[in-house]
């Protein structure tokens, strides 16, 4: 499942090239998550599923509520992939590949798949670690979970990630009832973790990383999420076109790449490269103004 928010002729044709190649291996579904500002392009693009926030709020009204109350609400995306996953043309699936609009591969995307599909857990997905690992993650203040839950939840990073129906469906009914709480790619992997479902990493070099993938598919860990040390990280971008406009901009072949931000001006670009400096900067700034 292709999920993105915007459409334009770059997302059009790394989601041909994502559809063409990987259609090899496994079926591929292009979701639209709907807004105002993009009436139009659910027609231009032909989704196979349109997904509004109303949609959604019928399947999680409690999540959909909380999700109203965030001012950031980043950590509420599952609510838009896990509609289009529910949807009846879909029930002979067993397990649901999500991959986000800025996710990219340098090389043919059955190179990744074809492996991929033999890969076990209810849950597979990258950079997992406990929140003792990055105690200051973000979104760990608005995170709350039931007295059953493990002491140390954890955080997982979800961009390209795989579930198993079981899971899926454990997920949905959890949710109908209060107790768990928070960004997604917090509740869900200790949701999974507490209820006794099977979590796995997809490569890295994270340490539940199983030793034959190993660097296989990215490298670095959930430390580099915030640095240029890896293809596969929350930010800066790694680039701003897609593999296949700009292969060459890719050294490594083969990779997972996260994320790639295309569409956007100069000055956004330089703006989103160089922001780790740029808040270094500012507090070694604030830092000499407090010696003054």
């Amino acid at each position: 499942m292709f999920v993105t928010h915007v459409w334009t002729p770059e997302v059009a044709e790394h989601y041909g090239r994502l559809k063409r190649e990987a259609g090899a291996v496994l079926d591929v579904f292009l979701a639209y998550q709907h807004d105002e500002e993009g009436l139009g392009a659910a027609e231009e693009m032909q989704a196979d599923f349109v997904i509004r926030m109303a949609d959604s709020a019928r399947h999680f009204p409690l999540r959909y509520q909380e999700f109203l109350q965030r001012p950031v609400p980043w950590g509420y995306i599952d609510l838009v992939w896990i509609t289009a996953f529910l949807d009846p043309r879909l029930a002979g699936y067993d397990r649901f590949w999500l991959v986000e609009y800025d996710v990219d591969f340098s090389g043919n995307w059955a190179d990744f798949f074809r492996p991929a599909a033999s890969y076990q857990g209810d849950l597979l997905t990258t950079r997992i670690h406990p929140l003792s690992a990055e105690p200051t993650f973000y979104f760990a203040p608005i995170y709350r979970q039931p007295a059953h839950a493990i002491a140390d939840p954890l955080i997982v990073f979800m961009p390209i990630s795989r579930m198993s129906r079981p899971l899926l469906e454990h997920y949905c009914q959890t949710l109908l009832q209060p107790g768990w709480h928070g960004h997604f790619e917090m509740l869900l992997p200790s949701m999974a973790r507490a209820d006794g479902f099977s979590i796995a990493e997809i490569g890295g070099n994270d340490t539940q990383t199983p030793r034959e993938r190993w660097g296989h598919h990215y490298d670095g860990t959930h430390v580099d999420m915030h640095t240029m040390g890896t293809t596969h990280a929350y930010r800066p971008p790694r680039g701003f076109r897609y593999f296949v406009r700009a292969p060459q901009q890719f050294r490594q072949r083969n990779r997972i790449y996260h994320p790639i931000k295309v569409g956007l001006s100069l000055r956004r670009r330089l703006h989103l490269r160089y922001l780790p400096q740029l808040k270094k900067l500012r507090a070694f700034s604030r830092w000499l103004r407090g010696k003054a």
